[in-house]
């Protein structure tokens, strides 16, 4: 049983947080870190809205805005969430976000429970979602993938109530198919809807989603499968997809998932072994999904299919263990961040948090008790790496104390008003919770927002954090004294746990016995200290008239040879009675038997940032502004993994 082995000693969030509700306040006892890094996650998602906004919306520099998006092309494309730092909306990549968050919310939904954060989880996903409903429609199997041209969109740099127009939409269908993307969708919306039926109870929303999954998926598996780039060229600059393969296996799996219809579980098997995906060994994210394929089965098989689970642990071996790989494209940098060439040239954090967010899914079905260990290791040291615990002393979460970047690659945030990436040249606004792309091979990392490809931040970035943080908030808390870790052979059971109420109650309670004890202990050893007085007179007095009898050398033989015993004995029986404080001060420690986590930060000056231009570089003149998950940007690392 592995009880609490993660308390920490210094305080991670140490700058103050947006005066808004759903943030938990700063307290010292329980330490709650971990809670304020969830919270903030999807405070970060909060300001990445699109739209006409809620009643409640807590980002005061977020407005309505794109208002009209759909409008040329007779949809209402309003709504949901811009993509990055900037004002385009991208279906790819936020199906894979709601997915993943969905998958950490069914996982680790406690955590969201103890931070206070399920009704602003709720929300975070369903606006995601009811932007999808309104880009797929069932009628004639249009699905919009992207919103917003490229070449108007990054020569743009501002606030979001001056965004230039045009803002065109772009589509998949039945005259140009996309699989790859029209199947991850159906996997946001499987995903989406077991979330909303088991842990929200809204099983009418649930339904729907359900309904639209199933529709979707049967335009999904329409041939001739399509990577949707070769339909859309448009989306190749800045979205290229890989391949197709994986997608009709995960999103078949979480139609199973969701329903329970043995059609789709064969269905995923079939593709599955069609496609040779057991072979692979590549990296998780927005483009790929192989090998998430491997968690995701067992789990829906939970952990009775061995061959699954090896499968699992072979990828984890040779991902967290590259050297023994040979010539792998993958390694640790000098401050122990997992990397992969070609793929962590941009968004570095991206790989190694999504690889932990895995690892701690699987930790439970290990088939060893030391591959467990080492999994959950792995993803706690990443955790740590993102925290803090790197050469640069940098916490890569905007936000959290005088080490987090002040500088994001994000419009909304900077606050220009003259189009100008460089002014002002801290920005305006704190895009709190965000992660930022992460540092170079080298570890290093420069504030600076021009640097986009470590500096900007995205939907996907957070993905994997925020179901690692929802995590660490049940299982490396400090407030909860007996909580065991998934797969241990512990106690999970919510009975064993105890409220903030109860254990301030437990902790005053033991505070006034021990107050009682110390009080009790002084009235005790009076008493036993007068009658000791009084026994050691009367002893006096008898061995005065024995004197008197017997010879003095006897009685000085007598004490000679007794003193030494009787003063020994007077000793413990004196200790005992007048050190009542050793058991009080065990109990008012419950957290002396924890494993503290190095986060110590200390501040630094920003460097000086290098004038660049304005807008970002076209892609198509420098083949620099894409994000090269996949596709050309990563072939060696492709024909590597492929097929290992």
């Amino acid at each position: 049983m592995i009880n609490i082995i993660n308390a920490q000693e210094h305080k991670i969030v140490t700058l103050p947080g947006p005066e808004v509700e759903g943030i938990p306040e700063t307290t010292d006892y329980p330490n709650n870190d971990y809670e304020k890094l969830l919270a903030y996650s999807l405070y970060f998602y909060e300001a990445q809205r699109s739209g006409i906004l809620s009643a409640t919306n807590r980002i005061p520099w977020r407005h309505n805005s794109a208002p009209f998006d759909g409008q040329k092309e007779g949809v209402d494309l309003t709504g949901g969430y811009y993509d990055a730092g900037d004002y385009m909306k991208f279906t790819y990549p936020l199906s894979w976000t709601l997915t993943s968050i969905s998958w950490g919310g069914l996982e680790w939904f406690e955590g969201y429970e103890l931070s206070g954060q399920t009704q602003y989880l709720h929300d975070m996903v369903k606006w995601g979602t009811d932007w999808l409903i309104k880009a797929y429609s069932l009628e004639t199997n249009d699905l919009y993938v992207q919103v917003g041209r490229e070449d108007v969109d990054h020569n743009y740099w501002g606030g979001d109530l001056n965004i230039p127009l045009p803002r065109d939409a772009y589509k998949v269908g039945e005259k140009n198919h996309g699989t790859d993307v029209a199947s991850s969708v159906v996997a946001a919306f499987a995903s989406a809807s077991i979330l909303f039926r088991e842990k929200f109870s809204d099983s009418t929303y649930s339904d729907d989603l359900l309904l639209r999954a199933k529709a979707l998926y049967v335009f999904a598996e329409t041939k001739a499968w399509k990577l949707y780039g070769a339909s859309l060229p448009q989306v190749n600059s800045l979205y290229p997809s890989s391949n197709y393969q994986d997608k009709l296996v995960w999103a078949a799996l979480w139609l199973y998932k969701a329903t329970g219809e043995e059609i789709y579980f064969n269905k995923a098997i079939n593709y599955y072994t069609q496609f040779f995906i057991p072979d692979s060994i590549i990296a998780i994210n927005w483009s790929d999904q192989t090998c998430a394929i491997y968690f995701l089965l067992v789990q829906i098989t939970k952990g009775n299919e061995l061959s699954y689970k090896l499968q699992a642990e072979k990828y984890l071996d040779y991902m967290l263990n590259p050297s023994l790989v040979p010539k792998s494209p993958c390694s640790y940098t000098p401050g122990g961040l997992l990397w992969c060439n070609g793929i962590s040239d941009t968004n570095s954090l991206n790989v190694p948090l999504n690889i932990a967010f895995v690892s701690l899914l699987y930790a439970p079905y290990a088939t060893t008790t030391e591959k467990r260990s080492k999994y959950m290791e792995f993803a706690q040291s990443q955790i740590k790496y993102v925290l803090g615990e790197n050469p640069m002393k940098m916490t890569y979460v905007v936000g959290i104390n005088p080490k987090s970047p002040k500088n994001p690659h994000h419009a909304g945030a900077h606050g220009s008003t003259t189009n100008n990436m460089l002014l002002p040249i801290e920005s305006t606004n704190i895009l709190y919770g965000a992660v930022v792309g992460g540092p170079s091979k080298k570890d290093l990392y420069i504030d600076d927002r021009t640097k986009y490809n470590s500096t900007e931040v995205a939907l996907d970035y957070n993905a994997p954090w925020q179901g690692l943080m929802a995590y660490q908030v049940i299982y490396y808390k400090t407030k909860i004294p007996e909580k065991s870790t998934p797969g241990d052979g512990g106690d999970n059971d919510n009975d064993n746990e105890q409220s903030d109420d109860e254990q301030n109650e437990n902790k005053d309670g033991k505070s006034k016995i021990a107050e009682s004890n110390v009080k009790s202990g002084g009235m005790i050893t009076s008493r036993i200290g007068g009658i000791i007085g009084i026994a050691i007179g009367s002893l006096l007095l008898v061995l005065l008239g024995a004197s008197l009898i017997w010879k003095r050398s006897m009685i000085v033989a007598w004490f000679k040879r007794d003193r030494k015993k009787r003063d020994i004995e007077f000793n413990i029986e004196n200790n005992v009675t007048s050190r009542p404080s050793s058991f009080i001060s065990h109990i008012s420690r419950p957290n002396s038997v924890v494993v503290p986590i190095s986060s110590v930060v200390v501040p630094i000056s920003r460097s000086n940032s290098v004038a660049v231009p304005n807008s970002r570089p076209n892609s198509a003149i420098s083949g620099s502004n894409s994000r090269p998950n996949s596709g050309a940007g990563v072939e060696s690392y492709l024909s590597f993994f492929n097929n290992f």
